[in-house]
């Protein structure tokens, strides 16, 4: 018989870790034979982007973003009147990040490179070498402990300069970006070897941050749409023209796709049709 009501507790906890246990150990030769299994070569990993977790938006040489501009101009903008100017401090913290990732038992990390903070002019007259440091020195550190870096140039944070000349609805931001593409293919090639251009073309072009012209109706997002294909597909050829033998990489693009299982075999066709229109 039990004493207390704590001694039936404890007692009770140690009876069901028991047969807990018991459990275990008679089933973990099923669990070994019969639990599937990612396939040999399968990466995991994490994806961020610079806006929102770098911080440091105006220190060290770099110029103000479309997000920058508008969060500040527009307070409130951003649920909870949220924005970038810390985020969560990775400017100064990424030996911490990289720690992270190690614990995560990460074999990729996919992060985005701020184009203001390598060229705060927008173009390639000035590399900015603080930001320069910060991405070599987060490269380094990942590869000290074999994570792979996958970077996207542009996770839709255009330079405000660029913005005020149109955008991605300007035709010669294609070739604004291939510049700014020649430029971290030199900095950082080297090591980098998994490059994607442009994250999501299609929200891209949506956002007002991208275009600015809404009241255009449609005009804008298509024009965004067409330039940010063609800056995709320019940067593509400059590296595979210009860097790929020497730095062995592969580049692409990130697209947002969704997913519909059709409800019976009346809806396959319906299923795989709206699957192929619904990416971005």
């Amino acid at each position: 018989m039990l004493i207390s009501n704590m001694n039936n507790i404890k007692s009770g906890i140690t009876l069901h870790l028991y047969f807990l246990g018991c459990v275990a150990f008679s089933t973990a030769e099923y669990f070994v034979e019969n639990t599937r299994k990612f396939p040999d070569g399968f990466m995991f990993g994490a994806a961020t982007s610079a806006y929102q977790i770098e911080g440091a938006w105006n220190v060290d040489g770099k110029s103000e973003s479309v997000w920058d501009h508008i969060t500040h101009k527009r307070p409130c903008v951003l649920s909870k009147c949220e924005t970038g100017d810390d985020a969560a401090n990775s400017y100064y913290l990424y030996k911490e990040d990289v720690q992270m990732m190690r614990d995560l038992g990460l074999d990729f990390y996919r992060f985005s490179i701020s184009w203001t903070r390598i060229l705060p002019t927008g173009f390639p007259d000035k590399i900015n070498e603080a930001g320069k440091n910060y991405y070599n020195n987060l490269i380094n550190e990942m590869l000290k402990y074999n994570i792979t870096p996958m970077v996207t140039m542009f996770h839709v944070d255009l330079p405000q300069k660029l913005y005020q000349m149109g955008g991605w609805t300007n035709p010669y931001v294609v070739d604004w970006f291939s510049d700014y593409a020649r430029v971290l293919f030199e900095l950082f090639g080297d090591r980098v070897k998994r490059w994607l251009t442009i994250n999501e073309p299609r929200e891209t072009c949506n956002q007002e941050f991208a275009t600015g012209y809404k009241d255009l109706y449609g005009v804008a997002e298509y024009l965004c749409a067409k330039n940010v294909l063609l800056a995709h597909a320019t940067a593509y050829h400059i590296y595979n023209n210009e860097f790929r033998d020497s730095q062995d990489g592969q580049i692409g693009i990130v697209i947002c796709a969704f997913w519909y299982e059709p409800e019976n075999e009346m809806h396959f066709e319906a299923a795989e049709d709206i699957a192929l229109f619904e990416v971005s």
